[in-house]
């Protein structure tokens, strides 16, 4: 495999005429990139997180991130792993044959991906270089007679072009490119494929350029000691500017394999390195810092690049699912868009996602396409397996969110699926998963006795899912043992669905989060959830909010709550409960456990709001929190509270020694009501956050209001109050609260509200 194996590959991405009918040229370059399997660090990055927020309960539990995993997203991340009360250990996973695990490898870590070169085998090329020779610049010319500036070997590149490993440490961007050679001579000697590489790493560059603040994660940014506040949903982010020659320096370490590793004609000591970096290619492509770009577009005359086999095996190992990668397929690019600025170039060209291709489903592929060496083909098979096991089967997270996937993509997915030894966690939100692909699913789940014994989360949310697809996974939760966390957020869950579910629930015992919200579930839904709490010894955390629950189903939930010794955080918020079931679940309050789990600044017993309560119920809940001495945060925004009801949630507050946060937003309080809280504030010593906006009280409320917050010394910034009503979209959500700007009008893509006890 080794010698023959290096040199044939390099050969196959020519295009001469074919050596015999499995043996033609497939153009493939052998990319930079091939290679070993991976190390079974997969994904750790968050996969559902959002839809739970700020617990501090020990250990690192299922991370649940609501808005960002499904159709709103991002500022809170706090999450469900801090509900659940044993955490996710990482497993660890044996070594295989050829795992980069073995090597101390990770697919996370740059430091270990810069040690990779250290043997000399590959070099990685400066972006800027290249377009500058792109553009024919004088310097980057190997020959001064030359036509035209053309790649130059890896053994005529000059010192100028060549990135070091120390700016690879340091966070540099990498980019590797996968692309089709025209010649058995050289891959671009019409330099077609180098003046659009050029082009778009300009774009590129002068994008990052212009940008006053610069993320850490751009066409594969790598950033291990930094990367707390990478965000991972950016379609393309940037990398971290690295020192050269004492200068901060913007650019993008890049893999392509004529210039990266040496080429024919070679001497014996450089033919064996090559060979050597073809069992890495796999780990580059693969790497989770790692941009690819797909030169999908052949040279003219050229093999198609769908019909080759090294860019065959290269997109697949690239988009096999890890962390939050982006791969770009060049060819989608309409010719007149390469005028358009960067983030737009991007969001066009981004690679279409497909189940990941199990290795017998590679092979299969593999002949089919076109190859100067027949034996490349068993040699791809081999490096794709190594990877796959390493990135697949020994995945603890499977991150395959907005990927655009429907019914027909489930059933596709029943090979890797099936394959996965420990997986713990499944993000599949934000997809176009109805109840056919939900059935698949849950028949996944019982044909795959692995998956059924390590299974902790799955996130389904932002699909379309409705009762019968919901009846299907019901069924099958029974079986999934280990399952601790299940969300269905943003989906056309009603009654039907709910009660299969619930009664399943009691069958899964160590299940701790639950989230049906945004959904169409009703009062008897919520009757046959209510009925099962109690019997759900583990369940923590239940989230209803934004449903269609009455004061009826309030009643029967607030019958059940005394029952749950475990549950912490419960939300009914912006559902249709009234002052009656206000009454209820303020009577029910006292008498259950959501304030015993307070200690050390837990965020429990909270009450949300954003229902139909009035002065009545404002005035039953204020009695009840003269009992909830460990109430830390209250939110009643969006309802019809007034001045009366006001009164006298004031009149409770200094009774409610850890209250911290208050939120009466878009109410119907004046003057008098707001001149009443401004007496309670200086009685109220952890009280730190207040939004009054968009109520209806004048210039003189909030004056009061004001002076009185300042002189009880609490900060500015806090207090949100403003005499004539902000301009709003909507509820701005949990996740807003503590920060002292403007209220942001909800949309699609917002961050999800906190989750929290709710009314």
């Amino acid at each position: 495999m080794g010698a023959e194996s290096s040199t044939h590959a390099t050969a196959e991405k020519r295009t001469g005429p074919p050596s015999g009918p499995n043996e033609r040229d497939t153009g493939t370059k052998f990319c930079c990139c091939r290679g070993e399997e991976a190390d079974k660090e997969i994904s750790h990055g968050a996969i559902i997180r959002e839809a739970l927020e700020e617990t501090e309960v020990p250990g690192d539990f299922l991370s649940f991130k609501d808005p960002t995993a499904y159709s709103r997203s991002s500022s809170s991340c706090q999450s469900l792993s801090d509900l659940l009360e044993d955490g996710l250990p990482i497993m660890q996973v044996p070594n295989g044959k050829g795992s980069w695990h073995e090597e101390g490898g990770s697919y996370k870590s740059c430091e270990l991906l810069a040690k990779s070169l250290a043997d000399g085998d590959a070099v990685l090329v400066w972006g800027s270089w290249l377009v500058k020779l792109a553009q024919g610049h004088p310097s980057c010319n190997a020959s001064a007679s030359a036509a035209r500036s053309v790649l130059p070997r890896r053994q005529n590149l000059p010192a100028e072009a060549l990135c070091s490993i120390d700016e690879i440490r340091k966070g540099t961007p990498l980019l590797a490119v996968s692309y089709c050679w025209a010649t058995a001579t050289h891959p671009d000697p019409e330099a077609s494929q180098l003046n659009l590489l050029g082009q778009l790493l300009d774009r590129w560059l002068s994008w990052r350029q212009r940008r006053s603040d610069p993320p850490v994660n751009g066409p594969g940014a790598c950033q291990d000691a930094q990367n707390q506040g990478i965000s991972e949903n950016l379609p393309m982010s940037l990398a971290p500017q690295s020192e050269l020659h004492g200068e901060m320096r913007s650019d993008v370490a890049v893999l392509v394999d004529w210039c990266s590793t040496y080429q024919e004609p070679r001497f014996a000591a450089e033919r064996r390195s090559s060979e050597r970096f073809l069992q890495q290619v796999g780990r580059w492509f693969a790497h989770e810092r790692t941009t690819v770009w797909l030169l999908t577009k052949s040279p003219l005359g050229a093999e198609p690049y769908s019909m080759r086999g090294w860019p065959t095996f290269e997109r697949a190992v690239s988009l096999l699912p890890i962390g939050s990668k982006e791969v770009l397929d060049i060819g989608q690019l309409q010719n007149t868009s390469l005028k358009s600025d960067w983030p737009s170039i991007a969001a066009e060209c981004q690679a279409k996602r497909l189940p990941p291709l199990t290795p017998a489903e590679l092979r299969d592929e593999l002949r089919q396409k076109h190859f100067s060496w027949s034996h490349d083909r068993e040699l791809l098979g081999v490096l794709y397996q190594e990877v796959y096991e390493d990135v697949v089967e020994r995945a603890i997270e499977m991150p395959l969110s907005r990927m655009k996937w429907g019914d027909l993509e489930m059933g596709q997915l029943q090979g890797t699926l099936g394959s996965c030894s420990q997986l713990q966690r499944l993000d599949l939100t934000r997809n176009r998963i109805g109840d056919s692909g939900a059935e698949t699913l849950a028949n996944i789940l019982l044909q795959s006795p692995r998956v059924l014994q390590s299974l902790h989360l799955l996130d389904l949310s932002g699909n379309e899912i409705g009762d019968l697809g919901l009846c299907s996974l019901a069924a099958a939760l029974p079986s999934v043992r280990s399952i601790k966390a299940l969300a269905f957020d943003s989906n056309f869950i009603g009654d039907p669905g709910a009660e299969r579910l619930a009664m399943a629930l009691p069958n899964c015992s160590g299940l701790q989060g639950l989230i049906l919200r945004r959904n169409e579930i009703g009062d008897n839904g919520a009757g046959e959830l209510a009925r099962a709490m109690p019997r759900c010894s583990n369940l923590q955390l239940l989230d209803l909010s934004e449903n269609e629950v009455s004061d009826v189903g309030a009643e029967r939930f607030a019958a059940a709550l005394p029952k749950c010794g475990q549950l912490q955080r419960f939300d009914l918020a912006r559902n249709r409960v009234g002052d009656r079931g206000a009454l209820s679940l303020a009577a029910a309050l006292p008498r259950c456990h959501l304030h015993a789990f307070g200690l050390g600044g837990h965020e429990v017993g909270e009450i949300l709001g954003g229902s139909r309560i009035g002065d009545g119920g404002a005035g039953l809940l204020a009695s009840a929190l003269l009992r909830c001495e460990r109430l830390c945060k209250l939110d009643l925004s969006e309802n019809q509270i007034g001045d009366r009801g006001t009164a006298q949630l004031a009149a409770a507050m200094p009774h409610c020694g850890q209250l911290a946060e208050l939120d009466l937003y878009r109410n119907r309080i004046a003057d008098n009501g707001v001149g009443r809280l401004a007496e309670a504030v200086p009685q109220c010593g952890h009280l730190e956050w207040l939004r009054l906006l968009e109520n209806s009280y004048g210039i003189k409320g909030a004056t009061r209001m004001v002076e009185a917050w300042e002189a009880a010394g609490k900060a500015k910034g806090r207090l949100l109050c403003r005499p004539s009503p902000c301009k709003s979209g909507g509820y701005a959500g949990w996740a807003s609260w503590g920060s002292p700007s403007r209220v942001v009008p909800r949309q699609e893509g917002d961050p999800k509200p906190k989750v929290r006890m709710s009314l």
